[in-house]
């Protein structure tokens, strides 16, 4: 009986460690371990600029004046919302699991680079964000700017959005991998069609033809976020573009 029991736990042990180099080798053919950190740092960092995007929506409509009994908390929510999103970015670029990676020696790494730069480029919008001039009366031009400002927004929760089902589905775990990279490249492609229309369209032109331009701090900071986001899709989308990441399950 216990011979058969070590028989048992030694073709157990010897199963667990051909999983353990059979997973290796596959981390190893794509990049290693830490490129599957790395796009777990990427998600994280979007889903802390699509906080800091509602946030920011958030604090719009309180500051649109509609509803004396909610504006109070639906501006303090918001700022929280833009306050811990900033908080999940520089969390992944500055935290003790980045300091890790870059002991270990991948600071050099290409995606590491790439993660950089795309985190710095998320804290662009978010500082923009934050720091959006609202001050004066909500005029109906100030009103037009804001809804351009939720567009631009909404098209980053797109593109960032879009951006974790390509990663997701370029890991290679499921039989649905196909669609969500479909899927998620679709997303990317209309945040990139919105963000242009509101940038480019027949809306913004009739505003600055009626002189709300550069000299208007508002729309300034209109088109600040606007290329501050562009750059952000713009790296979201060449991740995407990326040779897949593929752990043969």
């Amino acid at each position: 009986m216990k011979s058969k029991k070590r028989l048992l736990g030694a073709v157990t042990a010897g199963a667990f460690m051909l999983t353990i180099g059979f997973f290796g080798t596959a981390y190893a053919e794509h990049g290693g371990e830490a490129s599957m950190d790395m796009h777990h740092m990427h998600i994280l960092m979007n889903h802390g600029l699509e906080m800091v995007a509602e946030g920011s929506n958030l604090v719009m409509l309180a500051k649109m004046n509609m509803t004396a009994a909610l504006d109070p908390m639906t501006l303090e929510h918001g700022q929280n919302m833009i306050k811990n999103g900033r908080e999940v970015i520089e969390h992944v670029l500055k935290g003790p699991e980045m300091q890790a990676m870059h002991k270990a020696g991948h600071g050099d790494d290409p995606l590491m680079k790439y993660t950089h730069e795309l985190g710095n480029a998320e804290l662009a919008v978010v500082d923009l964000l934050e720091n959006m001039n609202m001050e004066g009366p909500m005029t109906d031009d100030m009103m037009t700017m804001h809804h351009m400002h939720i567009m631009i927004n909404h098209a980053l929760e797109m593109a960032t959005q879009g951006s974790n089902m390509v990663m997701l589905g370029q890991m290679g775990m499921s039989d649905v991998d196909k669609y969500s990279i479909e899927h998620g490249k679709m997303m990317l492609s209309n945040a990139s069609s919105v963000l242009k229309e509101v940038m480019t369209g027949k809306a913004m032109m009739d505003m600055h033809a009626k002189g709300v331009t550069g000299g208007n701090a508002m729309m300034a900071d209109t088109h600040k976020i606007g290329n501050a986001a562009k750059t952000v899709i713009d790296l979201l989308d060449k991740m995407a573009s990326a040779e897949p990441m593929k752990m043969k399950m």
